[in-house]
């Protein structure tokens, strides 16, 4: 199942064990905070996602928009007459990803923050109509919060097998 993805640029409780390293899994209004260990989530904090104004004017712009075919980046996910909120800084040394719906629609939306020097790649299966399927993601730059938007309905999405990597700007943001 592959879903439409926008970069803009750039949840679950504490569990030990196998379960943590299987991924986080977040149903639509939770968020989860941890950091890394080896590639492990450890220190995992779970809380409801409100949307913020940044989130709520992303997805509304989102809304009027036709599903690009490709990933876009943060030079081409918004005009540059658009006026959004200053988007959320992240929490150094933390990832936090936040699973949104969209007002007024069925879209979903993952916002992610990388609190963290390097860039993060990770993996990622959505619930959709009860089918559990995998689905294209792309690199989280350092420092920045990167989106994820699919215009259907999601129910659950996980995500997993982090991995931090060195980033730079020419690298641009490839998506998998």
């Amino acid at each position: 199942m592959r879903g439409k993805t926008w970069i803009l640029g750039a949840a679950m409780m504490a569990v030990a064990g196998p379960a943590a390293a299987q991924g986080v899994k977040l149903a639509i209004g939770d968020e989860v905070t941890f950091t890394l260990d080896s590639g492990k989530p450890v220190a995992l904090r779970k809380a409801p996602a409100i949307p913020t104004r940044f989130e709520t004017a992303v997805g509304a712009h989102f809304l009027g928009l036709e599903p690009p075919k490709a990933p876009v980046t943060e030079g081409q996910a918004f005009p540059k007459d658009l006026e959004l909120p200053a988007p959320p800084v992240p929490d150094a040394g933390k990832i936090r990803f936040r699973f949104l719906g969209v007002a007024g629609s069925d879209h979903a939306m993952l916002v992610i923050q990388n609190g963290y020097a390097q860039a993060l790649v990770y993996r990622a299966r959505i619930t959709a109509r009860g089918q559990a399927a995998p689905t294209d993601v792309c690199l989280v730059m350092p420092g920045k919060p990167s989106i994820e938007h699919w215009p259907y309905a999601i129910s659950a999405i996980e995500v997993s097998d982090f991995t931090l990597v060195p980033w730079k700007p020419e690298d641009g943001v490839p998506c998998e």
